[in-house]
């Protein structure tokens, strides 16, 4: 047994395929006509609020939990009436739960002496993934003794010993100190390219999620809102929810002025006009909210004239300090207010900070816009 698994060719069969999940408990529904693909070595994560329906399709997958409508398939077999035992994935829990009792060889071998396997292949077993999981100086260490990451990867090694099609993860950093959780998501990473093994995560921690992840899925009450990589949901967010839900972004209420092209002008009454790029054609008069990210917008105390660029005058109010950086709530004419980050003064560089009151200008590309009708937003 070898347990790094190559990955082939990702345009197969995808490793996960979930079609029409619907989900019930009592008269709550948790999931609705839920479908993904999720290919051969994904790092995946299904981010979303609580009670947004990611733990229990993590519980579906694994057997835990039944379906009420839809089947599951794992590289092509439909699971939906395998019991846990018999499903094709290995289950990393919150805690990740090692027997304190055993050893670390001990706890890894647990799953194949369920199975019956003889003690001279499980030894080969264990002793290939202590290597590849660098655990092998702990091969007869107690749980109590190893730190989170180590732990971590013990319980990955249990956990993919019956060579898995798919590791399934539920909150895997939760438990840990904020200052470990850095390291531990590039140990993660890095074990999951090394083992070759589609990765499925659960997380509420959106750094995490963005990290971690090849691709990952927005969940919002029991759908899917968008699937992408980390930059292709967090750049061009395709609903309100996402845009407001992931990271921060600056929202902006306006109305269609023109459009030439695929460039509109937003009027945003008394704080002036912004331009954007849209390839949906909007009619004049059409209310419209922008969302811009904080961190494309920048402040100077003059205005400055460019194409690619907008430029809205602005009022300084509350400073927060960050360390490397302060946030600015910045007024505009019409009343809205944003957020905007700047670096935080230094005398050698010559970063200027803004005092209370003081008059502004905001600048951010015009390519930085996000567009959604009012209609949208307030569904």
């Amino acid at each position: 047994m070898n347990p790094v698994c190559k990955l082939g060719n990702p345009r197969r069969i995808p490793v996960i395929r979930l079609e029409s999940i619907s989900k019930n408990f009592g008269d709550k529904t948790v999931l609705r006509d839920f479908s993904l693909e999720i290919g051969l070595g994904e790092r995946h994560t299904l981010l979303g609020k609580s009670g947004c329906g990611k733990t229990t399709l993590l519980r579906l997958i694994a057997g835990f939990e039944r379906v009420d409508a839809g089947k599951i398939f794992i590289a092509g077999e439909d699971v939906g009436d395998l019991p846990v035992e018999k499903r094709p994935v290995g289950f990393i829990f919150q805690n990740y739960a090692l027997f304190p009792n055993k050893t670390v060889y001990n706890n890894i071998a647990t799953g194949p002496r369920i199975r019956n396997v003889p003690e001279a292949e499980i030894e080969k077993r264990v002793d290939e993934l202590l290597a590849v999981t660098h655990l092998t100086k702990l091969r007869d260490a107690w749980p109590e003794r190893l730190s989170g990451g180590e732990a971590q990867r013990v319980a990955i090694a249990r956990a993919i010993i019956n060579q898995p099609k798919v590791l399934l993860l539920d909150e895997p950093l939760s438990a840990l100190d904020p200052s470990l959780r850095q390291d531990l998501r590039e140990e993660l990473a890095e074990m999951q390219k090394t083992l070759g093994i589609t990765f499925l995560f659960v997380t509420h921690d959106q750094e995490e999620a963005m990290s971690l992840s090849t691709r990952m899925s927005i969940l919002h009450q029991g759908r899917i809102e968008q699937v992408g990589t980390p930059s292709q949901v967090y750049n061009v967010p395709v609903s309100p929810f996402v845009a407001e839900f992931l990271g921060e972004a600056n929202k902006l209420e306006g109305i269609v002025e023109r459009s030439e092209g695929n460039l509109l002008t937003i009027s945003l009454g008394d704080a002036g006009s912004i331009r954007c790029q849209s390839e949906q054609g909007f009619p004049a008069g059409k209310p419209i909210t922008c969302y811009i990210r904080p961190e494309l917008m920048s402040i100077a105390p003059m205005e400055k004239s460019a194409e690619t660029m907008n430029s809205l005058r602005a009022i300084v109010g509350d400073e927060s300090f960050h360390g490397s950086h302060s946030r600015y709530a910045l007024k505009l004419g019409n009343g809205q207010s944003v957020i905007v980050p700047h670096k935080s003064a230094m005398a050698e560089n010559g970063v200027q900070n803004y005092r209370k009151d003081q008059s502004v200008f905001i600048y951010f590309p015009v390519q930085s816009v996000t567009l959604f009708t009012s209609d949208e937003v307030f569904q």
